[in-house]
């Protein structure tokens, strides 16, 4: 039986398809692509309450959750609550608004030393002030512990997603990183690489299996509920179909890639 999901198109604002549009990527995105933004820009203009992930979020979940060896999924939402830090939620306004997204992200990460760290504060105290520049304070290094796994990240739109290596850490002061689809890495000579490639070349063949192991479980439950997962040398490619709107805050210079389209937050 083929389970693959429908598209939102009912909630989208229809128009004429541009000729030729997208003729380099491969069917199904292209056609999603063509059906979502017949207008050519990039927003939020269906409605993620009727998406088609809120049927299948529960049976996702529970697959993420019984795969063995794995710590408890972490997951973050597509429209995050607002926040209040030290002020009151029920008489003033937030404090942080997150900005809505068009994909909902678990963080799965197998168990074992090879994939948890802690992190050591290495530097002194870094000498500050506040932003009116009057009073000087002391910003202590950050300790805390860190986290290596897969970011699956699960597009509201359209049946699609991505499977990233990613880390997220936490801090002792409270603090805390969230995972990102695009990791951006060095090494001690400077030059640009993957956390896939560092992790591989410090933690050695039997450790980077396991990620591997861990990713074709991932991929086959998506897989099972009819999304698609994209590799990367698909998510790459540009749309030149696309540009971005004034509300989109993930396109760089406004190259419109695969990612982009699907996987965007919006103020």
């Amino acid at each position: 039986m083929d389970r693959r999901l429908p598209l939102l198109e009912n909630r989208c604002r229809m128009s004429k398809k541009p000729k030729n549009a997208g003729a380099h990527l491969r069917a199904d995105v292209r056609e999603a692509i063509e059906r979502l933004w017949p207008e050519g820009v990039l927003e939020l203009n269906c409605d993620p309450d009727e998406s088609y992930f809120h049927t299948v979020h529960p049976r996702l979940a529970r697959a993420f959750q019984r795969i063995p060896n794995t710590q408890p999924p972490r997951e973050h939402e597509a429209n995050p609550e607002p926040v209040w830090y030290d002020s009151d939620r029920w008489e003033d306004p937030p404090d942080d608004i997150p900005p809505s997204r068009s994909y909902h992200r678990f963080f799965i990460s197998p168990r074992g030393e090879d994939f948890e760290f802690e992190i050591e504060p290495e530097d002194e105290p870094e000498f500050s002030e506040d932003d009116a520049g009057e009073d000087d304070f002391f910003l202590e290094p950050a300790s805390g512990s860190r986290r290596i796994g897969w970011l699956v990240a699960i597009s509201l739109l359209a049946p699609f997603a991505v499977i990233e290596l990613a880390d997220v850490s936490a801090y002792d002061d409270g603090g805390w990183s969230e995972p990102e689809i695009e990791s951006c890495c060095q090494t001690l000579e400077g030059e640009t690489t993957s956390l896939e490639s560092i992790f591989r070349e410090h933690h050695g063949a039997e450790a980077y299996q396991t990620l591997v192991g861990l990713r074709r479980k991932l991929s086959a439950i998506l897989e099972k509920w009819g999304i698609a997962v994209l590799p990367a040398e698909e998510w790459r490619k540009p749309v030149p179909s696309l540009q971005a709107g004034e509300a989109c805050m993930t396109v760089v210079k406004n190259k419109v890639r695969v990612l982009d389209a699907f996987f965007f937050a919006e103020i």
